[in-house]
């Protein structure tokens, strides 16, 4: 974990909201803000831990991980850069963590003290329609999934989890699959020998070419009828 000392004025890493910001803003953001550097499978913040800040991802995955019955890990969702986390913790009343967040790859974070996030939606209404417009885009991926786990079998699961993966978290059909297959478990409900089995299949069957953890979509078509089968 290392401190980053570029300010939120000369940043060439704002955010969407962010830079609907005037100067005067952002100083004031930049007195409520600590932007740090983790490596690869660091804690951001702890479930059930002290509510304090909304954190906004610079670069870099993050995984969302919340306990289950039998304090099993269920991972909610993959953020990517451009994401905030924590926007719940907006209201006071709440007072610890709904989650876990881990960093999946080397990522930069910023940590915005709560109340100083919550005076500039209040000052500034532009800033604040983009942020509840990517928080809104995040949910609407996350019930999206949610319900396809419930209503599909596995193959349709993993098929829509290796989709999700290139549409909405790296951006390309060839990527780093930098979740192990616990972990992709963890995020369809299933086990570790499910996903080994159904992710062989789909090389078989010509889907995908997976190789040093290296995920390619081979043939989009046949992924999106399994996704459509269910």
């Amino acid at each position: 974990m290392n401190l980053i000392t570029n300010t939120c004025v000369d940043c060439s890493l704002k955010s969407g909201a962010v830079s609907l910001l005037d100067n005067s803003e952002l100083c004031a953001l930049e007195e409520g803000c600590s932007k740090i550097q983790y490596e690869k499978g660091e804690l951001l913040f702890k479930e059930g831990g002290p509510v304090q800040h909304i954190i906004y991802i610079r670069k870099g995955f993050v995984k969302l991980v919340k306990k289950g019955a039998g304090g099993k890990d269920f991972i909610l969702s993959i953020s990517k850069k451009g994401s905030y986390l924590g926007i719940q913790n907006l209201d006071e009343t709440i007072k610890t963590n709904y989650y876990s967040a881990i960093t999946l790859t080397k990522s930069e974070v910023c940590f915005i003290e709560r109340h100083c996030f919550a005076n500039l939606l209040k000052q500034n209404g532009e800033f604040a329609l983009k942020v509840l417009s990517t928080v809104f885009s995040d949910e609407m991926n996350y019930f999206d999934r949610l319900v396809k786990n419930v209503q599909q079998q596995l193959p349709g699961r993993l098929a829509n989890t290796i989709s999700y993966f290139a549409k909405e978290v790296y951006g390309e059909n060839t990527f780093a699959l930098n979740l192990t297959q616990t972990e992709i478990a963890a995020l369809i409900g299933t086990s570790r020998e499910s996903v080994s089995r159904i992710l062989k299949e789909f090389q078989d069957m010509g889907i995908i070419a997976l190789k040093n953890n290296v995920l390619t979509i081979l043939n989009e078509n046949k992924l999106e009828e399994i996704k459509q089968k269910g």
